[in-house]
């Protein structure tokens, strides 16, 4: 009787066996998405760029302020002031 260790533990709650890693980032290839990315910031959101190169939202925002990016405001309505 052979035991197969691979289904010996219960299934965890929420496990996702369908997620894929992404590789990682580093070096050379690093340095070239943040200038992609410094580039491409003055026309358009973090948003579109994380998804036009299939990065999360934070991993974009990370690599732009790496690449000296200052980042604009979240909000482009004007600040009023209110007078009391």
């Amino acid at each position: 009787m052979s035991t197969d260790l691979t289904n010996s533990q219960p299934e965890r709650r929420g496990a996702r066996r369908d997620l894929q890693r992404r590789p990682r980032r580093r070096g050379d290839e690093r340095e070239k998405l943040r200038k992609v990315l410094a580039k491409k910031y003055g026309k358009a959101s973090i948003r579109s760029l994380a998804a036009e190169h299939k990065l999360s939202y934070g991993l974009t925002r990370t690599l732009l302020l790496e690449a000296g990016v200052e980042l604009r405001p979240r909000s482009r309505r004007a600040k009023t002031v209110v007078e009391q």
